[in-house]
């Protein structure tokens, strides 16, 4: 049964995405249509040693996400918020251990919102390469998935007066950032560029309304000028 859907999962992969064959193994190991175990406990694993070829392996299925758009308070208060993944990249993939994580106005240590978590994956470049992070209230428009919550109360996580979210990778790499004003401090942790200073970053986003990328995915990484606001939230969609 394992080979079958790993071969339906690699026939609608794009071309050049690579399929993840551990991710499709059962975590306690479980067996193949013969009865062979699959990565129990002292046995070995196909493919469980890098080769030459990996290096180019993890180039080609690579992701390429930004954060895309953020609301901090919507028409249901402070925790109707949220913060849209957009993935630019041709393949799709986990984001398992991936981690967003936010800093006030004035710069405080950054507090995890969310950790991706086994299942959380995003979709290729287009209309499936978004991925919402929701407030304790925030429920998409058309019904869509949220696939993590950044705020488990009605006061919400994320200021509407400033503040700032980061994304980072499973090994703890800040991948993307936005810090929206006021900002209080010279150096805030998001902010893009980093010497942009306390008036270097997106606008703030009004009650009801967010910042976004216009156009869709627009990253020159500055804050300033790549986000601005948005009468109508798009989450889920193109800006």
């Amino acid at each position: 049964m394992l080979r079958r859907i790993a071969i339906a999962a690699l026939a609608c992969a794009p071309a050049g995405c690579l399929l993840d064959w551990d991710s499709l193994r059962p975590p306690d190991g479980g067996a193949d249509d013969s009865g062979t175990e699959l990565g129990a406990p002292g046995t070995s694993r196909p493919d469980a040693a890098p080769d030459a070829n990996d290096a180019g392996d993890a180039q080609t299925g690579a992701l390429a996400l930004t954060i895309n758009e953020v609301q901090t308070d919507g028409p249901q208060g402070p925790s109707d918020e949220f913060v849209e993944i957009r993935n630019g990249a041709p393949c799709g993939g986990s984001l398992s251990g991936w981690g967003l994580r936010y800093s006030s106005a004035s710069g405080s240590a950054p507090s995890q919102l969310w950790t991706g978590q086994a299942g959380d994956t995003i979709g290729p470049k287009g209309s499936a390469g978004y991925a919402l992070l929701g407030g304790f209230a925030f429920q998409t428009p058309d019904g869509g998935t949220v696939i993590g919550r950044i705020s488990t109360d009605l006061n919400g996580a994320l200021s509407k007066n400033g503040g700032g979210v980061g994304l980072f990778s499973p090994g703890g790499t800040l991948v993307d950032g936005v810090a929206y004003e006021t900002l209080t401090t010279q150096t805030h942790p998001f902010i893009q560029p980093s010497n942009a200073g306390s008036a270097g970053g997106a606008p703030n986003p009004p009650s009801g309304k967010s910042i976004a990328r216009t156009p869709d995915g627009l990253d020159t990484s500055t804050n300033a000028s790549d986000f601005q606001i948005a009468t109508t939230p798009t989450p889920g969609f193109a800006n």
